[in-house]
Order: structure tokens, then C-alpha cells, then sequence
């Protein structure tokens, strides 16, 4: 039994309605899209200065907006474990690297030239799953992947 101020959790293997991994699936691109083209116009329309400001700005908004919407419990995942850097330390400066790179070349870059260099990061990490940790994906994913890369280049045309 649960004392009044014990919150009861989810349990992590909780299945989703097929509706709400759609609606999920919809935010998320509609946000990439979308954050896309912002960073497009700010960096070339209003010629923002530094692109590795903008990227620090999204970090740390997206960071505010996690912790946030854990205190509200909105979303889950475990408390910060001085630990996970060191499991983790070369992915965070990849990342990082990967962030400003991307924002670097955007203001560089047409739109749709930029958004099929995007996707294929995709195919690419893919790619690297089956040779590096020997990773086997169905065949939908694999389609699915490859549907990603015609469109990017369909819209790009």
C-alpha cells in the first residue's frame, strides 16, 4: 500500500496506444521541421552573428524544458548520477560538435540542401549499428529509412 505522498510511476515497459506513438511521432517531426527553419531565418535573414550561441541557447532552453516538465511529472527518467559522464563523456562532445557544425553550415547552405545532408545522418548511423556493434534492423526500418532519404531528396529537388 502507498502512503498519501508517494506518487505511483508508470512502469517503463507501459504500452502506448498506437494514437499517442502517432501524435508523438507528429510533434517530433513537426518540431524538427520546424526548428529547422527557424534556425535558417535567424541565421540568414536576420544574420544572427553566432551560430554556436544559438546552439547554446537551444541546449540550455531544452534542458529547462526537460527538468521542468520532470518537476511537473510530465515525463520520466531517472535523477543525474555523477556517473553517466563518464559512461557517456565522448557522445556529449560529438554531440556538441555535430550541434554547432550543423548551425555552422546552415546559414551556408540552401534549405533543401541542408535538410538532405541532414538525413543522411540517418542511413549513416544505421549503417555504423550493423558494422560497429553488429545491430540487425527488420526490414520496415530499413524501408523506412531509405523513404526518409527519397523524400529529403524529392523535396530537394
Amino acid at each position: 500500500m502507498m502512503s498519501a505522498g508517494q506518487a505511483e510511476e508508470e512502469p517503463a515497459s507501459a504500452a502506448h496506444s498506437p494514437l499517442h506513438k502517432l501524435l508523438s511521432a507528429l510533434f517530433y517531426g513537426t518540431c524538427s521541421f520546424l526548428i529547422v527553419l527557424v534556425n535558417k531565418t535567424v541565421l540568414t535573414t536576420y544574420r544572427f552573428p553566432s551560430p554556436i550561441f544559438l546552439g547554446i541557447g537551444q541546449m540550455v532552453v531544452t534542458i529547462l524544458i526537460l527538468y521542468v516538465s520532470k518537476l511537473k511529472k510530465v515525463i520520466h527518467f531517472p535523477d543525474f548520477n555523477k556517473k553517466i559522464p563518464v559512461k557517456l563523456f565522448p557522445l556529449p562532445l560529438i554531440y556538441v560538435g555535430n550541434h554547432i557544425s550543423g548551425l555552422s553550415s546552415t546559414s551556408k547552405l540552401s534549405l533543401p540542401m541542408f535538410t538532405v545532408l541532414r538525413k543522411f545522418t540517418i542511413p549513416l548511423t544505421l549503417l555504423l549499428e550493423v558494422i560497429i556493434l553488429g545491430k540487425r534492423y527488420p526490414m520496415g526500418i530499413i524501408l523506412s529509412v531509405f523513404t526518409i532519404i527519397l523524400g529529403a531528396f524529392i523535396a530537394a529537388g
